[in-house]
């Protein structure tokens, strides 16, 4: 591999996926699954337990670091202050896509980030049940393959020239049915506008270049921050729905992420 930091860290999601994550996918007991805020925000033992361990690697691969995991922000919120911290923070989303994994689908990933002064250095998302990885980060570079030993490196993905021939992804959590409804008929600008599946296959998508922009209004940053950082490495900017910049550790106003030099163009028309 190139970079000895996403060689390392890439080893230890891999290693835990295998250990934690797929032996429990499509057997799971009765007793394996939780709901935390209600019905579509699920909690499972595979979560926990990778959580855990990512949390033990990751802090000791970097001593002094800090750990905000998705679970234990929902112990704990004020947890999520450790991303106002000037060190190293990893941002941990144990599995992305739990509803997925809980009914057995493939669409679920591991995702982590390496942040510093609440900017994402480096981003990690691995799709164990679908056969790929990604990751890299802005002075690094983005790869992508099957696995980590047959990662390539992925280029920047070509934007079209004009908004008619982009396709967005449009998120369906934390939004009305009105809201969704009033930006979806702006679908004319584009050439599609296309639902969200789970963060870390959309930001996979965006990356090779299989879509063109995508908007949240589900903003934590477990969900975003690792393919942010894959994203600023490949000419893409982002910004909250009111174009003021993300705050990671206050996730509240939506977000855009789109190619940096159409950004404001394509948030001025989805959603002035």
């Amino acid at each position: 591999m190139q970079d000895p930091l996403l060689d390392a860290v890439s080893r230890i999601v891999a290693d835990v996926a295998a250990t934690e994550v797929m032996p429990r996918w499509r057997n799971l007991g009765r007793g394996d699954i939780a709901e935390k805020s209600g019905p579509d925000d699920l909690v499972t033992v595979a979560d926990k337990s990778a959580e855990l361990a990512l949390t033990k690697r990751l802090a000791s691969f970097l001593p002094g670091s800090a750990v905000v995991g998705e679970e234990a922000v929902a112990a704990d919120p004020s947890v999520m202050q450790r991303l106002l911290t000037p060190g190293p923070v990893w941002v941990i989303d144990p599995i992305d896509g739990t509803a997925a994994f809980a009914a057995g689908e493939p669409n679920f990933t591991l995702m982590v980030a390496l942040v510093e002064g609440g900017e994402p250095q480096a981003g990690w998302i691995f799709a164990p049940a679908l056969g790929n990885v990604a990751f890299g980060g802005p002075e690094r570079g983005v790869w992508f393959g099957r696995s980590v030993a047959e990662a390539a490196r992925l280029d920047q993905p070509s934007v079209p020239s004009s908004l008619t021939g982009m396709t967005g992804l449009l998120g369906k959590r934390n939004i009305t049915e009105a809201r969704r409804a009033e930006i979806q008929a702006k679908e004319r600008h584009f050439k599609a506008l296309d639902g969200v599946t789970f963060a870390g296959i959309d930001y996979v998508r965006l990356a090779r270049g299989e879509a063109h922009f995508a908007l949240y209004s589900k903003c934590e940053p477990w969900d975003h921050l690792p393919g942010l950082a894959l994203a600023r490495a490949l000419g893409f900017g982002h910004a909250r729905h009111d174009g003021a910049p993300y705050q990671p550790h206050a996730p509240a106003g939506g977000l855009l992420v789109a190619p940096e030099d159409h950004l404001e163009l394509i948030r001025s028309v989805l959603l002035d």
